[in-house]
């Protein structure tokens, strides 16, 4: 599944819909804020075939996502999107699917981080199981990329398709306005860096490894 959130968007966000030849993914759940304002602008809409919708009652896209892995516990992979970003490639989602496997944290190439960050990734389904969540505790926007890129290095999981571009439309770099959405991103991600530092260092990232390890053992047995 692709986990989509947006917030306050409902025109922008087609952007992202119209960059893309739907249907060849598993299923787009576009996951909406229940005290948006706006919306019932977003559910007026038609949106592709095969798309889902989901409100849930919290703002930030780590709760967001950590309560879609609740809901979804069992699928077999589990992919970001932003709507924010226009997809280059057809078919990318599928591809990025078969990269992430079971294990393993496949990502596209956003053209500013590269290889360096999982800034859109699709996360091997056993793989999440064994974490337990599809963003740390305190992780509650920026920052969650950098989660499983540390994970990803220290299992080995990490599979990078530079072929696969998309365009993130962001004014970080300088090619959208600055928004409410944005500046409650911001709001929402002050002091992540602690928060960061702390689940790498203060013995979470070891135990998920941990984790991660047991579980492949179990199912290779």
């Amino acid at each position: 599944m692709w986990i989509l959130t947006s917030l306050g968007r409902p025109d922008r966000i087609h952007a992202l819909v119209d960059s893309y030849a739907w249907g060849n993914e598993s299923q787009v759940l576009l996951t909406l804020y229940e005290k948006d304002p706006r919306l019932p602008e977003y559910t007026a809409q038609h949106w592709p075939a095969g798309w889902g919708i989901e409100v849930v009652p919290m703002l930030g896209n780590g709760p967001t996502y950590n309560e879609m892995l609740r809901r979804y516990p069992s699928e077999h992979c589990y992919g970001f999107l932003a709507d924010d970003a226009r997809l280059d490639v057809p078919g990318m989602l599928n591809e990025l699917e078969i990269a992430a496997g079971d294990w393993n944290v496949a990502y596209a190439n956003d053209q500013h981080h590269g290889e360096s960050i999982p800034t859109m990734p699709c996360l091997g389904g056993e793989l999440v199981r064994a974490v337990g969540y599809l963003s740390p505790e305190n992780i509650v926007h920026w920052g969650i990329d950098c989660c499983w890129c540390e994970i990803g290095k220290r299992v080995d999981a990490l599979n990078y398709r530079a072929d696969l571009t998309y365009t993130h439309d962001n004014p970080v770099w300088g090619t959208a306005p600055d928004d409410r959405t944005y500046a409650l991103a911001r709001q929402r991600s002050f002091g992540y860096t602690d928060y960061f530092r702390a689940w790498v260092h203060g013995g979470e990232l070891k135990r998920t490894v941990a984790r991660v390890a047991s579980a492949k053992l179990q199912r290779a047995a």
